[in-house]
């Protein structure tokens, strides 16, 4: 085996081993409505994407925005209020917002609302679960 054979070999085993153990999740949490309270809803309730422009550069924190549906249940606008970190979170935050869809809540008559969401970008963990279990702790610490 020659020498590049052996370095390609070497960092194609390292990179699949640090991409296997490490885990990416995101976690919304309705701040203003509370999700019960909510008029609208996401239309499907899995977990947001992770960012692949932050993924790629390692970078997880968390963004606070405010959301107007109106009363189709379009977006209409998208305005963060805070992030850690200051710059980074807000451009591929709004992106992964845009494309959700909304339906109305069970008996509620279609209005327009106005939202406070929080959005944190996890990383880190051995396991989905780990990094899942983390996200929801740093999901409880101030984001400013």
């Amino acid at each position: 085996m020659n020498y590049k054979n052996l370095l390609f070999t070497i960092c194609f085993l390292s990179t699949g081993t640090l991409a296997a153990s490490n885990y990416a999740s995101v976690e919304l949490t309705y701040l203003e409505p509370t999700k019960t309270e909510s008029t609208w809803l996401r239309d499907k309730e899995f977990m947001p994407r992770y960012p692949v422009e932050l993924a790629m550069k390692g970078v997880a924190g968390c963004g606070i925005f405010k959301v107007t549906v109106d009363k189709n249940g379009s977006t209409e606008s998208i305005t963060l209020i805070s992030s850690v970190p200051k710059k980074t979170i807000s451009k591929p935050a709004i992106d992964v917002i845009k494309d959700w869809h909304w339906k109305l809540a069970e008996d509620k008559t279609p209005v327009s609302e106005e939202k406070l969401l929080r959005l944190d970008f996890c990383m880190g963990g051995s396991s989905e679960a780990e990094s899942l279990s983390k996200c929801k702790q740093q999901a409880t610490m101030v984001c400013e």
